[in-house]
């Protein structure tokens, strides 16, 4: 290693973001499939999906992976989060060979990654593990508060009249099962299955937020936010409980009028075979 003057080693070099260039540059290895767990706030992202000329959360890893490890492989993750919407608990996988273990992956990812974007866990998976086509379960989460808040603009939706979260409870229980939430998607997506299987779906009331959680089979465009917008016009008084019943029963654009802002969403949680609470494979 080439010595300053002083007789100390000289410092690695380091990318305009801070960490070391290419730290797992070194021998190739065989080829492994590192699973990422990852958490990020998508206030300043035109969502998870790279996109031209837009900063995008894959995009930020796929750079972080090519300024870290010298590679550039395909970042596959298991939900296609919108732009400003955020994320607790996805998952995404690459391949690689890179020789460094998987936590050291992770710490070199994470010296590069700006400050919204975070790397909780790196793991070897199997080579046929896939992040969105293996997963049984996505579980989102929507936060709304009662009051303005200093702390959390970024992370909620401040609805600024009372609500009737009785009635908000009932009209969630219709969503369990397996539904057509055509009525809740984007009309102009391609959706291959508009039948989505709901395992789970309920209000949970804190001193000033109130949160929101589904948890499904997978999730058609738009189809979380515009729920919870339904939701809010239930509980607001504007349209009668019975209202979600009908849009799940009959195709209507009523719900995208009231499409709720991308602030309050969080992907909480994807789950895998063997996950404690997974649900049976459909």
């Amino acid at each position: 290693m080439r010595k300053e003057r002083t007789g100390h080693p000289a410092p690695p070099r380091r990318r305009p973001g801070g960490g070391p260039a290419a730290a797992g540059r070194g021998p190739s290895g065989p080829q492994r499939n590192v699973r990422l767990l990852l958490e990020y706030e998508g206030t300043r992202y035109a969502g998870w999906q790279v996109q031209q000329g837009q900063r995008t959360v894959a995009g930020e890893i796929l750079s972080a992976i090519r300024g870290a490890l010298g590679e550039s492989p395909k970042l596959i993750g298991a939900g296609r989060t919108d732009q400003g919407v955020h994320a607790e608990g996805q998952v995404a996988n690459f391949f690689t060979r890179a020789t460094l273990s998987a936590e050291a992956i992770a710490e070199s990812l994470n010296a590069v990654l700006p400050q919204d974007i975070n790397i909780l866990e790196a793991r070897d998976a199997p080579l046929s593990f896939h992040a969105r086509h293996d997963a049984l379960a996505r579980r989102y989460r929507y936060q709304f508060a009662s009051r303005r808040s200093a702390f959390f603009k970024r992370l909620i939706w401040w609805v600024r009249q009372p609500l009737d979260h009785a009635a908000m409870e009932q009209a969630a229980g219709a969503l369990v099962g397996r539904h057509d939430f055509t009525s809740f998607a984007d009309r102009g997506a391609e959706i291959a299955e508009p039948r989505v299987r709901v395992f789970h779906a309920a209000l949970r009331r804190g001193e000033f937020v109130t949160s929101f959680t589904i948890e499904a089979d997978h999730f058609l465009p738009r189809m979380v936010r515009r729920i919870v917008g339904v939701l809010v016009q239930i509980g607001l008084h504007h349209i009668p409980v019975e209202a979600m019943q009908r849009f799940l029963s009959e195709i209507v654009d009523d719900p995208a009028a009231w499409t709720s802002p991308p602030s309050g969403l969080f992907l909480e949680r994807v789950i895998y075979r063997g996950d404690r609470g997974a649900p049976p494979a459909s």
